[in-house]
């Protein structure tokens, strides 16, 4: 079972003195730098011109991203004095710290080398992409999604060192420090190499070792330049083991203990870094001194990846451990990125957003490291909602992907009617475990290639045989293969790496007293998702579906009432939901006896056929099938007069709707004007209604006079009008019409 044990987020920053006449600090942000860097995320990845101008873009992202992320002096938190050159050690951290810390931790540091800025720049970079990707409305490109670059942020720890050599990056830049040291020669693990002051001479290193060894960092870099690779530990020892990659079949020398999984995640990190610096492969992937040239002593990569000689105790006659004592906090892995053969890259080279240059490939890479630091499943959109309701029968869907991790041997759900069914199972389903014993394959991260992924994604469709409140819940064993490491007979049988013993020994157990109190990580070889709830529904008999009643014809914007009827094979009380065809909706109205037509109204605004169906649920949510569609159609009435006809006593005429809606309240009028007319000049009348293709017939009143007439009707409604025209001749009560007329 997975436990995470999470604390109050400390702030490193709280309670600690500000130093004065320091124009390397930078505890003030001005108002211009703060402008500039609100609005630098989506025009260019510029380059800062200083140190202290990349340490107020981050101070500028702590007061916009208060909550996520921290900017604090890590050599006043571990009281190790200030840089060479007046210079504070920035650190950041990136993580929702309403979540308390002791999360898993990713440590990333600026270049050793100040002339080498690609990664200074580009972690800057990733830092404000990351910010304004989780919490604005903009949108990730490359198919991140905000809901799980918010999830890293909510279950990781990110830390940043701003610079590890701000003095080298300020001045020219140039390689060295204020001492004219080498930065990365000073570790203790086979150093120093010169120039240095010695083992862990600089502040930077002297406070990069104090955090190390107070927290339990999974994975770590330091960025380089001048050539392009991806190195990983050796540097100068154990020329003589040898690894055979299982990706590309390369043999190597200086192999570590855990070659294989640094061989596959430096692979996949390559590939999918992208090719703008140019092609990650087999001949620049690998050991340090497998692929350079030069000899490299005290380096930090083979010093934060074995330097804890209690553990790892083949590597003590490289540490000083009885001198600066042993370094609990390593066991990381470290690999060291060489971004770009020129060393201090242009500010073209660095892109943006949607121009991928070193600035999305450093961004590629620490998304992908911070992913890998721990397994976990992860339900995916198309996964039935927590805590949803379900008719009895009615399938369920689940898919997740799984992460953090190389290869997944084993995924699939199990659930229970049991709260805990993680603990206590009661069914299973289908085991994908196609990449069982494989170095690679089955994760979210496979195919990757610049940027983007075709991610292995498991899905389940189920159903269950009783209802009953169920919870279901992804489980995955994931990289067991890596429990074996290279060469036994010179490193042990056990992996130095903690993220392979955490996930590959579930007897492992770490504890570090640290900076944000104790962190432990307990191993564990099966990995779970979030628990899903699910209520099924009892199968009480489903309501038929309803049966619908009223006009089929009718006018815009006027309210029509139909009647819809369900019965319910229990008896129940039903509720209806109904669909009126044009995107409204009466959502569950009722309760209702059983067989009782309801009547419902409602009203169109616009011309034509809609479909009205609807369907019904009983007290215990059993919902019938959809009603058949009843049709309405919704249009206008045109009225027609037909010929008028005479005859004895009266005149006559037919009224005819020729449109496709009903005519209501048709007003009409007959008159006849000229000659001597004693009775029946005018007469009136109303139609109350004249169905669509029918008619109606009017008559005027007695009529009795002498002479020639004009025989005039008038029939309208708001929605239409006629008038019809004849000339006639009326002798006593007889009246002659001629034929034909005006109208």
């Amino acid at each position: 079972m997975l436990v995470l044990t999470n604390i109050t987020a400390t702030a490193y920053s709280h309670g600690l003195e500000n130093p004065q006449n320091n124009p390397s600090n930078v505890d003030l942000l001005p108002d211009q730098i703060y402008e500039n860097a609100m609005r630098l995320g989506s025009d260019w990845y510029y380059k800062p011109s200083n140190y202290a101008e990349l340490v107020s873009w981050y101070q500028a992202l702590e007061t916009a991203y208060p909550d996520y992320l921290e900017v604090f002096k890590a050599n006043e938190l571990y009281d190790t004095g200030t840089i060479a050159g007046g210079y504070d050690a920035y650190y950041v951290r990136i993580t929702n710290e309403s979540l308390g810390l002791l999360k898993p931790e990713v440590l990333f540091l600026g270049p050793p080398h100040g002339d080498e800025v690609a990664g200074t720049v580009g972690l800057y970079w990733f830092t404000d992409w990351l910010m304004r990707m989780a919490f604005t409305n903009e949108q990730p490109v490359e198919g991140y999604s905000k809901e799980w670059l918010r999830w890293l942020i909510d279950n990781r720890e990110i830390y940043i060192e701003i610079a590890h050599n701000p003095y080298g990056f300020d001045h020219g830049p140039q390689r060295y420090d204020g001492h004219g040291w080498d930065l990365n020669r000073e570790a203790d693990y086979d150093g120093p190499g010169t120039p240095t002051g010695g083992i862990w001479g600089s502040v930077p290193g002297q406070t990069l070792v104090k955090f190390v060894n107070n927290h339990t960092i999974r994975i770590g870099c330091d960025f380089h330049a001048g050539v392009r690779m991806l190195l990983y530990p050796w540097a100068m020892t154990h020329p003589e083991v040898s690894g055979i990659s299982p990706v590309t079949g390369a043999t190597y020398t200086h192999a570590p203990p855990d070659f294989y999984f640094y061989d596959v995640a430096m692979l996949r990190t390559g590939d999918y870094m992208g090719d703008y610096g140019g092609n990650f492969n087999a001949g620049n992937v690998g050991p340090i001194s497998d692929l350079l040239w030069y000899t490299i002593n005290g380096g930090i990569a083979p010093w934060a990846y074995s330097a804890d000689v209690e553990q790892n105790p083949v590597e003590d006659p490289y540490v000083e451990d009885e001198i600066f004592g042993n370094y609990p906090g390593a066991g990381i892995l470290w690999s060291s990125p060489e971004m770009s053969e020129i060393k201090n890259v242009a500010e073209s080279t660095f892109g943006n957003d949607t121009i991928h240059r070193y600035g999305a490939e450093v961004r590629r890479y620490c998304l992908l490291q911070t992913d890998l630091a721990q397994p976990y499943a992860r339900w995916l959109p198309g996964t039935v909602e927590n805590d949803a309701v379900v008719d009895y029968g009615v399938p369920v869907d689940f898919k997740w992907q799984v992460n953090g991790s190389l290869v997944v041997d084993h995924t699939y759900l199990q659930y229970s009617i049991d709260p805990d069914p993680i603990n206590n199972p009661e069914f299973t389903t289908e085991d994908y475990n196609e990449h069982e014993g494989d170095y690679y394959g089955g994760t979210g991260w496979e195919n990757a290639e610049s940027g983007q992924t075709e991610g292995v994604t498991y899905s389940e469709t189920l159903t269950t045989d009783a209802p009953g409140d169920y919870y279901f819940v992804a489980k995955a064993q994931v990289d067991q293969v890596y429990a074996d490491v290279l060469s036994p007979e010179t490193y042990g049988d056990d992996p130095y790496l903690r993220i392979i013993k955490e996930r590959t020994n579930d007897s492992y157990y770490e504890m570090i007293n640290g900076t944000d109190g104790e962190e432990e990580i307990i191993g564990q070889t099966w990995w779970y998702s979030p628990i899903i709830h699910v209520t099924i529904l009892p199968d009480t008999g489903s309501p038929t579906p309803p049966n619908i009643d009223g006009p089929t014809f009718g006018k815009p914007d006027t309210i029509y009432s139909l009647t819809f009827v369900a019965t319910d094979p229990e008896g129940e009380d039903v509720y209806y939901y109904i669909d009126w065809g044009d995107g409204s909706v009466e959502e569950w109205i009722g309760p209702y006896a059983s067989g009782e037509p309801i009547e419902a109204s409602h009203s169109w605004a616009e011309l034509g056929d809609y479909e009205i169906k609807a369907k019904a649920k009983d007290f215990y949510g059993a919902r019938s099938v959809w009603s058949e569609p009843y049709p309405m159609h919704i249009g206008m009435p045109t009225l027609d007069i037909d010929p008028i006809t005479g005859g004895l006593l009266n005149v006559d005429t037919i009224i005819k709707n020729t449109g496709d809606a009903e005519a209501t309240d048709v007003q009409w009028r007959i008159t006849l004007n000229g000659g001597l007319i004693f009775l029946g000049g005018e007469s009136s009348g109303e139609i109350s209604y004249i169905p669509p293709g029918g008619e109606a017939t009017i008559n005027s009143k007695l009529i009795f006079g002498f002479g020639k007439t004009l025989v005039s009707t008038i029939v309208e409604i708001p929605e239409s009008s006629d008038t019809r025209q004849q000339t006639g001749n009326v002798f006593l009560f007889f009246i002659k019409i001629s034929p034909g007329g005006g109208v």
